[in-house]
């Protein structure tokens, strides 16, 4: 490639990237938050939370009505006092409510219940047990 098709080409890329940066279009808008009737037993953001358990039953005051609970991104539940698990927890089954699957209560697993400070002290128990075996 001559030098001069280099220039040439560099010229004209640099022309494409300047218009793309001064043209006058606006963004894409944002996307819309498609809000899902409701349906069943599910008529109310009191019964839906209550449904999905993990203590989200206790944010129901935080939600008006059912447009604001499919409405209400992580940010704004986060400035409303709702913790990061509850948060991730709501937002998941409000998709999947959009996708069409109704809430049913999951619980929590057994296995992952325990504190650190418990298993460090259940661990220790063990150890010393095995010690005073060997004796």
């Amino acid at each position: 490639m001559s030098l001069l098709t280099r220039l040439a080409t560099g010229a004209l890329a640099f022309r494409s990237v300047l218009s793309r940066s001064l043209s006058t279009e606006t963004a894409a808008p944002l996307r819309t938050v498609v809000v899902p009737s409701p349906r069943g037993q599910f008529n109310n953001p009191e019964v839906f939370l209550k449904t999905i358990g993990r203590g989200c039953d206790k944010f129901t005051d935080k939600f008006a009505d059912w447009d604001q609970l499919f409405r209400t991104n992580s940010l704004a539940m986060k400035t409303a006092g709702i913790g990061a698990k509850q948060r991730k927890w709501i937002l998941m089954w409000t998709n999947k409510f959009r996708l069409g699957i109704d809430p049913y209560f999951i619980p929590t697993s057994k296995k992952h219940t325990m504190k650190r400070t418990e298993r460090l002290a259940r661990s220790k128990r063990r150890r010393l047990n095995k010690m005073n075996k060997r004796k």
